[in-house]
């Protein structure tokens, strides 16, 4: 009986633990900069990165420890997060992972449709990512990006301030 109990008990608050962490995480708190790419008047991109500064004249983006100053003169339209095809290749490069790592755990030669580890890692790798690049395109339909015209004025950038306080 006391055997159970003990049991009980660390069901519990093994599952109190679990709630409380679940409460917590509902808290938004980030200090990670929002990802924008920034297009010319004509509508090419022109950088891409995360917001580092922001003054009424220039915009600092920073990708890759570099630091790029943008003109706000020249800025036509910024778009939050990253385009759709990143979420093809990330989905399709966890695909391929996860179906690689399959292919290679579950080979059996010897078995009567049996493979070797490397067929497996190629056959499953390669359905992975055709399976992690479908789910990808998917879910790129599903992002709230956000668009902010500037036209290369310098009011319409203060628009951007609301969105770096969010993050």
């Amino acid at each position: 009986m006391k055997q159970l109990n003990n049991r009980i008990t660390i069901i519990s608050l093994c599952f109190a633990m679990l709630c409380v962490s679940l409460m917590y995480s509902q808290n938004k708190v980030s200090n990670n900069p929002p990802f924008v790419r920034v297009y010319n008047i004509e509508g090419k991109k022109i950088a891409k990165g995360k917001i580092v500064f922001l003054s009424d004249s220039t915009l600092g983006l920073k990708k890759s420890n570099k630091l790029k100053e943008v003109p706000v003169k020249q800025i036509g339209k910024i778009k939050t997060k990253h385009s759709g095809g990143h979420n093809v290749l990330m989905g399709s490069l966890f695909g391929a992972s996860f179906g690689a790592i399959l292919g290679v755990s579950t080979a059996d030669p010897d078995a009567l449709l049996g493979y070797t580890a490397g067929e497996g890692a190629l056959a499953l790798g390669a359905l992975g990512a055709v399976g992690g690049a479908a789910i990808g395109g998917m879910t790129a339909g599903f992002k709230e990006s956000e668009t902010f015209i500037i036209n290369g004025d310098y009011k319409k950038i203060e628009s951007i301030i609301d969105l770096i306080k969010e993050h």
